[in-house]
């Protein structure tokens, strides 16, 4: 049976009426970021007033408006989606809670061109979500769906991300100045330091802080290991950086606390940090880590030659030495029992001849000893010397006598050092190469002149040919070892600028340990560089300040030969 024809003012009735049952569940999304300045009509305040009109006007123009609620981003980048209420929204999206959204303009819902064209023309057409903006461009999906395809959308979107991406090239480029004059631009101070307030920009010490950081160094300089330091600091009832900015009323963030009854306490990852921020010697190191870029904020290390490290801005907390020493120390393998809280005497110094492994450390029958780790946990094959089994005792007894002969040594270089320096055969030596310089350029004066005028001789028929080109060699070559005698003296009077005292440090450093009986953790670290091991258990001990004991015996060397040649020039 032939279906009745539908009256079109039937039909228009009927389509009229499922309009209005249509119920708009209307979110207002406001979003403020530091990229939009200080513009006064980016303001929250101003946001939601202009929306409130707006629904305001919806609901008296239209049936079945129902506002959901607000959903405010306020210090957050439109680049990327990941914002607390942006995902809120999202979700209740989702959920069929909200099927409205209503924003100030574009650039509120997203800056990211693909991510903003995403939910316009995808996301929000697959949920039936009526889409609303004000300006910028004026936008109202359910009106005028087609209007989310035109070109001023496009436009509009591209033109939000560049601004984004100009805003950020011009604030990396002012921050970067800053970070090459040295001034600090972090939210908050290194823990140990405050933000002068006088100058934001530099740092001053903290009184309170300050000696929690030295005595982190100090611990570990004296062998405790991090877990150690960390205990000791929670034993101690000392807040973590995070508790002490907390309880100043400082907001911050740690999603990698040690959270515990809602206190954050110290970790090892926090001392490892402190222990390695060259901050503490007055140094500004800054741009160690960077974002991948405007839209991916992912962060990510930067190489260490691409940092901005300007010294000497701020008051050291921990002096350059002992900075140093403990940046060594953990370069190395220094592992311990987790019974254990202090480090052993040798450890991470000892190495197999063979392999160049570390030793490993073992205890049997009241005795302690190291055997190549190699031969031990890898394989017996793969270190051709050998176990390499010694007793500590050994190592101890071996280094104790190394190191005695050692400052032996060091004691009669600064004794011959003392007496160089006092004797006047070092200041008439100066002297001497003075004057003799001043006579060796003389010479290369006259010797430049004659050859120059050896051609005007031979263009006036005073010399043939034949002698100008013989002349003009040999006062060449004359001149030639003029010029290498006064670089020799030039060479030979700095090394005599380079005036070597009983102060230097390889001195001082030895001298302080020279009647020492026995060792301790401090001694190796201050004196030691490595020791190796031999398979017939010899003992090698390699001690530091190398480059500074050639240059003291080249010192030694040189002023002896000197005063040598004095006296023979004398007799």
């Amino acid at each position: 049976m032939p279906r009745r024809k539908q009256n079109p003012q039937s039909l228009k009735q009927t389509v009229s009426t499922a309009i209005k049952k249509i119920v708009w569940r209307v979110a207002i999304y406001i979003r403020l970021s530091k990229d939009d300045g200080n513009d006064e009509s980016y303001s929250v305040k101003n946001q939601r007033e202009r929306l409130n009109d707006t629904l305001e006007q919806l609901m008296l123009d239209e049936d079945g408006i129902e506002f959901v609620g607000y959903y405010i981003d306020d210090g957050f980048t439109g680049v990327d989606s990941d914002r607390d209420d942006f995902q809120r929204l999202l979700t209740d999206i989702h959920n069929g809670k909200v099927n409205c959204v209503l924003v100030k303009d574009l650039s509120r819902l997203s800056r990211n061109d693909w991510e903003c064209k995403y939910y316009l023309q995808m996301l929000f057409v697959k949920m039936n979500v009526r889409f609303i903006s004000l300006e910028l461009p004026k936008l109202d999906s359910f009106k005028r769906p087609e209007g989310v395809y035109e070109l001023d959308v496009s436009f509009q979107s591209m033109y939000n991300e560049n601004h984004c991406r100009e805003t950020s090239i011009k604030v990396r480029g002012t921050l970067d100045k800053k970070r090459e004059k040295g001034q600090f631009i972090g939210a908050f101070a290194p823990y140990g330091y405050l933000k002068d307030p006088e100058d934001y920009h530099h740092l001053v010490v903290n009184p309170e802080t300050a000696p929690v950081v030295k005595d982190i160094f100090r611990w570990y300089m004296e062998g405790m290991s991090k877990s150690a330091i960390t205990k000791e600091l929670i034993r101690l009832g000392i807040p973590s950086p995070y508790e002490y900015k907390r309880q100043h009323g400082m907001k911050c963030f740690n999603p990698q606390a040690v959270k515990k009854g809602g206190v954050v306490y110290w970790s090892t990852r926090t001392v490892d940090q402190i222990l390695h921020n060259p901050t503490y010697i007055g140094d500004m190191v800054q741009g160690r880590h960077k974002v991948t870029s405007y839209k991916i904020h992912d962060i990510i290390p930067v190489d260490e030659a691409d940092w901005f490290w300007v010294e000497g801005t701020h008051e050291a907390i921990i002096d350059a030495d002992t900075f140093q020493k403990v940046q060594d120390l953990m370069s190395r393998n220094t592992r311990v029992s987790p019974k254990r809280n202090n480090l052993y005497l040798f450890s991470g110094f000892l190495r197999c001849a063979d392999c160049g492994r570390g030793m490993v450390r073992n205890s049997s029958h009241g005795y302690s000893y190291y055997s190549c780790r190699t031969y031990r946990t890898l394989s017996k094959d793969l270190c051709t010397g050998g176990s390499h089994n010694i007793k500590e005792d050994i190592i101890a007894e071996a280094a104790l006598k190394a190191i005695q002969a050692q400052i032996a040594l060091v004691e009669n270089m600064a004794e011959v050092i003392k007496e160089i320096n006092s004797a006047p055969t070092r200041i008439s030596r100066t002297i001497f190469i003075d004057n003799l310089l001043k006579d060796k350029e003389r010479e290369l004066q006259k010797t430049a002149g004659i050859s120059d005028s050896l051609y005007m001789d031979w263009k006036n028929g005073d010399i043939t040919r034949e002698e100008y080109h013989r002349m003009k060699a040999r006062f060449q070559t004359e001149a030639e070892q003029l010029k290498q005698a006064i670089a020799n003296l030039q060479e030979e009077r700095k090394e005599y600028e380079k005036e070597v005292t009983t102060d230097d440090p390889y001195l001082t450093t030895f001298l302080k340990y020279k009647n020492i009986k026995e060792l301790d953790r401090n001694i190796v670290v201050d004196l030691i560089d490595v020791i190796y091991i031999h398979a017939d258990k010899g003992v090698e001990i390699h001690f530091k300040f190398q480059d500074q004991h050639k240059r003291l015996m080249e010192f030694i060397d040189n002023n002896l030969a000197a005063a040598r040649r004095s006296k023979i020039k004398a007799v």
